[in-house]
């Protein structure tokens, strides 16, 4: 059990005021929710409905719609989730509860972050900032998001300061969620970068060992530590080194692994649509042409649009490089004017999330 559980469940055994109590437990389902522990989150969020579903108790309100938001989240990465958060922040901003008012505001640009609207990011980490005050359940998301937040827009070095406060704030926690998801983030997100790379033809062989060796480290602390919810996502990863790494019968093989289930969804609205076109590149890659043209045409490029942001421009670079390896390029020049639209808009966000993260200091942070 983590730190942070064992302090909860110990002041929940001496509990006896029943608002307090609530908050308790809602943080603590916050907590299970975040490590993947689906069934325990969900009792109690379903005890916290029952006994304060009435929504007279604004911070309990705020809580129960928080936990529900991040249950949606960390099952499935459901778009519902951003929605929930949302109404989380309205009710605390309408009540002025401060410490809810910026934990809110930093899942909800979490949130953002991963749909890849930065500036709605930016916007959501306002309260966050130059106010009185201080709430570490806080701080060390905000951290997190601005620390993946400069990593994205290529500025490794400036995420390090932030990297290493939500590091120690969530050691002192006792937060292995967020230990978890720092461990995680880093090469995740290199990753995107080594992609984008790969399919422009300028792999950096020794940045995709590093981040190889961040994965598997990654995998190992969250085994460790049963920390579940980043599992799949860490098999994902594991198939795209393969990928990258020019193993493509493994990288089939692993891909096969996690489609099977056919109800099962990854992220965001479609991003099963880049594990299938992923694969279908390996396919090819493999030398099983004919089935990778097969997947090729099963696959519907329109829905590209259902994507997150990084990931239209993948899927588009992808179809693009697959369609030409597979003697189609009639099928890549259907789609270069929406590859042109969304390269554009990927560049425009990137350049304003540098404005947008110039200002922002460690300093500066509640």
């Amino acid at each position: 059990m983590s730190r942070l559980l064992a302090r909860l469940d110990h002041e929940l055994a001496g509990c006896r005021d029943p608002l307090r109590r609530a908050e308790l437990l809602a943080e603590r389902g916050c907590h299970l929710a975040r490590v993947g522990d689906r069934a325990g989150a969900q009792r109690i969020a379903a005890e916290l409905r029952q006994d304060h579903g009435d929504g007279r108790a604004s911070r309990i309100a705020v809580r129960i719609m928080l936990l529900e938001g991040l249950m949606l989240f960390f099952d499935n990465l459901d778009p519902a989730a951003t929605d929930r958060i949302l109404r989380a922040h309205t009710v605390a901003l309408a009540w002025r509860h401060d410490d809810l008012i910026r934990l809110t505001a930093a899942w909800l640009a979490h949130m953002q972050f991963v749909l890849g609207d930065y500036a709605a990011m930016a916007r959501a980490l306002e309260p966050c900032f130059d106010r009185p005050g201080a709430c570490r359940e806080a701080s060390s998301r905000v951290c997190v998001v601005l620390g993946n937040a400069h990593q994205i827009a290529g500025q490794g070095e400036a995420a390090r300061p932030w990297y290493d406060r939500a590091r120690h704030e969530a050691a002192e926690l006792g937060d292995d969620a967020t230990i978890g998801a720092l461990v995680y983030n880093r090469p995740a997100l290199s990753l995107i970068t080594l992609r984008l790379d790969a399919l422009r033809g300028r792999l950096d062989a020794g940045a995709l060992q590093f981040a190889a060796m961040g994965i598997e480290s990654a995998y190992a602390y969250c085994l460790g530590a049963q920390q579940y919810s980043l599992m799949q996502l860490l098999l994902v990863s594991r198939a795209r080194v393969a990928m990258l790494g020019g193993d493509a019968a493994a990288a089939v093989t692993q891909f096969d692994a996690l489609l099977q289930p056919a109800d099962l969804r990854f992220g965001f609205h479609a991003d099963r649509l880049m594990l299938e076109i992923e694969r279908a590149a390996c396919l090819q890659a493999a030398g099983r042409e004919a089935e990778a043209r097969s997947a090729l045409d099963a696959l519907d490029p329109a829905l590209h649009m259902q994507l997150a942001l990084e990931d239209q421009l993948l899927f588009l670079l992808q179809h693009a490089a697959l369609s030409q390896a597979l003697g189609c390029p009639a099928r890549a020049a259907a789609w270069a004017a929406a590859l042109a639209e969304v390269q554009g808009r990927y560049d425009s966000e990137i350049d304003r999330l540098k404005v947008a993260l110039a200002g922002l200091q460690p300093a500066r942070l509640a």
